[in-house]
């Protein structure tokens, strides 16, 4: 493809994803699929280029208003290749338009905006604009973080990482990382979780024999030292409440080693397929997945599991908030009523999981989000109400539970700017247990 062909690929993306709903990880994946004639590099050029827009939309939407033009797809495709890529005017009016001289083969109101972003000065970009947030998210940023949250909106625009989880039922840490060292694969261990590897280059191992033998898993490090704060051990009941395709499922059985169990839970039927895949790939067989139908009927299946479980582990519908470096286009999509929404059903779900656990057990609460209303407000909120839970800090856990270095703070509240982790949260809270 053509530069030009490149670029009108990327501004027809960026429309799809802006007007659409849905993830923009499907809008990509639909584009290629019926563009099969497009090349490798040509692939990458054009899903790089649009996620860097989209992780950079403050900056891009500020300096398409200033341009004092009517914003377009094209237009802002062309911006961003100014303040994102470096190229200037007369570059894209050579290499995009094939023009020899000048802004040739640009519209005029496309050499205006062109012009004015090459002399636009970032330094007077609101903090929102310069943090790549909406500004009612990056008001609650700067209220939770103070002086932090520009750095955390910040780390938000590069990349999150390729992380693996060693399953330890089948293979050490050191096992996988010399493995990987063998095929000229550059990794490195993670920092606080003992079974997490980062790989250095972006490679897919999807379909590699590690991952088809079960012996490792895509995981980020942060729900890595989620799973490991539930401390399932031998012997335990457990239940995943929001169990998704099992993820914390299967981290949680290494640490069982094979005895005990854990009821699944989830209402999406196909990641509850997913899961009893994945479970017999990583050699896991004490998971019994439990489909949800959103009716009378759970209302039995609770009841069956009321005061049954040593621990259960709610990994909460939420924003997404802690994940948006890899889901960008979901920040800008994102409502106040939709996070007022997300926060009732998370309550909801709460008040469904806690007469779930035995006295003496723990229920663990995680979000993938970095806002205080689905994290501590819910938390706090959960305790007034429940007065038989209490808090049992994370700092008092870390060591306990063989997560490496230290962490101080009651609940594990993580941002890329922290650890280079997703955004992660997770309280333990534990049931009295009169008998004691």
């Amino acid at each position: 493809m053509t530069p030009a062909a490149r670029l009108a690929a990327a501004a027809e993306l960026l429309h799809e994803i802006e007007v659409a709903a849905t993830p923009a990880e499907q809008h990509v994946s639909a584009f290629f699929r019926a563009r099969r004639y497009a090349g490798s590099k040509d692939r990458r050029w054009i899903t790089e280029f649009v996620y860097r827009c989209l992780r950079r939309l403050g900056e891009l939407d500020w300096a398409v208003t200033r341009s004092g033009a009517e914003p377009t797809a094209r237009l802002e495709a062309l911006m961003a290749l100014i303040l994102f890529e470096g190229v200037t005017p007369e570059a894209i009016a050579a290499d995009y338009f094939g023009g020899t001289h000048g802004l040739a083969g640009l519209e005029p109101e496309e050499q205006a905006v062109l012009t004015a972003a090459a002399s636009l000065d970032l330094a007077d970009m609101p903090v929102e604009a310069a943090g790549n947030f909406p500004k009612w998210i990056a008001d609650k940023l700067a209220e939770e973080y103070g002086a932090a949250a520009p750095a955390v909106m910040a780390a938000y625009q590069g990349r999150g990482p390729v992380t693996l989880r060693v399953n330890r039922l089948k293979a050490t840490r050191d096992d996988i990382l010399a493995i990987l060292a063998d095929e000229g694969i550059e990794a490195a261990p993670t920092a606080l979780s003992p079974d997490g590897i980062t790989l250095e280059s972006r490679i897919n191992l999807s379909r590699h024999i590690l991952r088809e033998s079960g012996r490792i898993e895509l995981q980020d490090e942060a729900a890595q030292i989620s799973a490991r704060l539930a401390d399932a051990a031998v012997g335990m009941q457990v239940i995943d409440f929001c169990a998704g395709s099992g993820g914390k499922s299967l981290a949680m059985a290494a640490g069982m080693n094979y005895d005990g169990q854990i009821h699944a839970l989830d209402t999406d039927a196909k990641r509850m397929r997913d899961l009893a895949k994945r479970a017999n790939r990583a050699g896991v067989e004490l998971i019994a997945p439990l489909l949800l139908h959103e009716d009378e009927r759970d209302d039995e299946l609770l009841g069956q599991l009321a005061g049954s479980a040593d621990r259960v582990f709610v990994d909460a519908p939420c924003s997404g908030a802690g994940t948006w470096r890899r889901q960008p286009d979901q920040k800008w999509k994102l409502t106040p009523e939709r996070l007022e929404e997300l926060c009732a059903l998370q309550r909801h779900i709460l008040g469904r999981a806690a007469p779930l656990v035995v006295p003496g057990g723990r229920l663990i609460y995680a979000t993938c989000s970095i806002l205080r209303e689905e994290n501590q407000a819910q938390v706090d909120d959960f305790l007034s109400s429940h007065p038989d839970f209490h808090l049992v800090p994370v700092s008092a856990l870390w060591a306990e539970v063989g997560l490496d270095g230290r962490y101080e703070g009651d609940c594990l509240a993580l941002t890329p700017a922290d650890h280079g982790t997703d955004g992660f949260f997770t309280a333990v809270l534990e049931k009295a247990d009169p008998a004691q």
